[in-house]
């Protein structure tokens, strides 16, 4: 096995680089906000109680909302990420 100096040198000597894996984006970001509304249901609870502050509500929000954004990115772009991975 080549030394970690002999691969910085000669970085052709390298074994090639993994092949992307083909993922379904909607599923990795549907479960994201899944997660993004347990927590908010949590902190909502939590904030009734005076247990914390709104900021965390709003975290809760914002990431729902990137979320939402994200879906609408991978409906746009679902044939161009697919069409890569298949290299």
């Amino acid at each position: 096995m080549p030394s970690f100096v002999t691969l910085l040198l000669h970085p052709d000597r390298r074994r090639p680089d993994p092949g992307p894996w083909r993922v379904d984006l909607r599923v990795v970001i549907l479960v994201g906000m899944g997660l993004w509304t347990v927590a908010l249901v949590v902190c909502t609870a939590l904030l009734a109680t005076g247990a914390i502050t709104p900021r965390a509500v709003a975290t809760c929000g914002v990431g729902l909302v990137l979320g939402l954004l994200g879906l609408v990115w991978e409906r746009r772009n679902r044939t161009r990420y697919r069409a890569s991975s298949d290299d």
